[in-house]
């Protein structure tokens, strides 16, 4: 078996369905796996107490840059919707390399058509609309009757000189441009001090003659900001901007009247300009630009709605593990300690993947009326932390275990968790433990803990413990196996 038929068998075991599968990868535009959810399953020695960004596994690069889309899809009620819009921006997307396609035949034929009416002379052009003109003026080419020019046809020179105007022009806008805009900022921040200083002068009576004119300047900054707003609107520059563009074109239409091509260069140029017109071609510029716009709405209604959370699901997950602390209450010292806090809960923040312990504060408003007010509560015990670390943990496999649709392994796996208590406080471990099993059930998750302390001292009662450390062995070895011969 090799690895790819190895990754599909474990596939199969840990996912209930592998349409739910393919749904996570193609909302997370990324290649999940159940390695990817390993990151659930494994609370490690090695970051151990981190409530911010709390997963062990998530000190890896190669994990912590999938937490964020999967933590997207697991509070985010919007999948159908997004799903829709996904397929919707596929079709888009392959709609939009046809007419790419269509579009780059089309440049290339106009550009070779035109490069080779250069070549005879013509200042007739090719837009890929005009075939039957230039088709006409092939003929008159072949009969070598003289070419009718254009009466307000202009020579190379007029052309560079209003190119070179144009440009000086467009130049000295844009330079106008940069410094309209350093003027609104410098205003906008003269404006920001005169109001600091306004508000600071109407605090003491005596300084009361200096309102008014203070008043009167920010007026006249309000004034001289607007003014430079709709200077920095005006489309004048787009404008210079399209002409500079047709005259460079007009430059080098005009550059082939100063060649000289033999006969040869001419039939061969008159066969290739035939040839290339029997070509159906037709201009989807348009069309390319409407398909561009749709595919960026889409894309950022997407993004809208990939970011957009589930508030009922996280405040929940909150209250769970809120719960799941609370409930060592009367056995550890530490969480009674916090629990006296008033309003004490642990808050779920989605973004950087938080677990914020919070209490409410009073505080009186303008009216002198007091009010309650939440805030962070900061602890520094390391206890603590990795108390409510855990408690995270089987927050989130509740959730994962219990909506079925993720390619997650039952299990949870404990490194020296018991490290950072005293003997005291270590008993709240078990009970989070058991109270996390109550929710769960025993038959939905396993949980593998190694430590150093005995389970009556975690006060748990475990299905099954070994004793890896004795006379005869010195730790725990998943891959030795007792060679048969050497049994003998």
């Amino acid at each position: 078996m090799d690895q790819r038929e190895y990754k599909a068998k474990l596939n199969s075991i840990f996912t209930k369905n592998m349409a739910l599968l393919r749904n996570i990868r193609e909302f997370a535009e990324t290649e999940l796996s159940f390695r990817t959810f390993t990151m659930f399953n494994f609370l490690g020695e090695k970051r151990q107490g981190a409530i911010c960004d709390f997963f062990d596994k998530c000190s890896d690069i190669k994990y912590s840059v999938k937490l964020a889309p999967i933590l997207n899809f697991i509070f985010n009620n919007n999948l159908e919707k997004i799903y829709l819009l996904q397929r919707k921006l596929e079709e888009l997307q392959e709609k939009l390399k046809e007419l790419e396609t269509i579009s780059s035949r089309y440049d290339f034929i106009c550009t070779q058509v035109n490069r080779n009416i250069q070549k005879l002379g013509s200042n007739i052009w090719y837009t890929g609309k005009n075939a039957d003109a230039i088709r006409e003026n092939i003929k008159e080419i072949k009969n070598m009757e003289e070419t009718k020019r254009k009466d307000n046809d202009r020579n190379i020179v007029d052309l560079e000189v209003m190119y070179s105007n144009i440009s000086e022009q467009i130049k000295i806008y844009e330079n106008s441009i940069s410094d309209a805009k350093q003027f609104e900022n410098e205003n906008s921040n003269r404006k920001k001090l005169l109001k600091e200083l306004k508000d600071l002068v109407e605090e003491d009576s005596v300084f009361i003659y200096l309102v008014e004119p203070l008043e009167q300047l920010l007026n006249e900054l309000d004034n001289t900001i607007a003014f430079s707003q709709y200077t920095i609107k005006d489309r004048t520059i787009a404008e210079l901007k399209r002409q500079r563009s047709e005259l460079k074109k007009e430059i080098k239409r005009n550059d082939s009247r100063f060649q000289c091509y033999t006969m040869e260069e001419k039939a061969k140029s008159i066969a290739l300009i035939e040839e290339y017109l029997s070509a159906n071609i037709r201009d989807c510029s348009e069309e390319l630009k409407e398909i561009k716009k749709e595919i960026r709405e889409i894309k950022e209604e997407l993004r809208v709605l990939q970011n957009s959370d589930d508030i009922v699901k996280i405040r929940e997950l909150s209250q769970f593990i809120t719960m799941l602390y609370k409930s060592a209450s009367g056995i550890s010292s530490i969480v009674d300690d916090d629990i006296m806090q008033e309003g004490f809960k642990i808050q779920y923040l989605k973004k950087g993947n938080i677990l914020q312990p919070m209490i409410q504060s009073k505080e009186n408003d303008e009216n002198d009326m007091e009010k309650k007010k939440e805030v962070n509560y900061y602890i520094g015990s390391m206890a603590r932390h990795t108390l409510i670390q855990l408690c995270g943990y089987l927050g989130f496999l509740k959730i994962l275990l219990t909506e079925e649709k993720y390619p997650i392994i039952p299990i949870l796996v404990i490194d020296h968790i018991s490290k950072p208590f005293d003997t005291s406080n270590a008993r709240a471990i078990g009970q989070v433990i058991n109270k996390a099993y109550e929710k769960i059930g025993k038959e939905s998750l396993q949980i593998f803990m190694f430590d150093d302390e005995e389970y009556t001292t975690l006060a748990l009662q475990p299905e099954h413990s070994e004793n890896l450390v004795t006379d005869k062995k010195s730790g725990f070895n998943p891959f030795y196996y007792l060679n048969s011969e050497n049994s003998k």
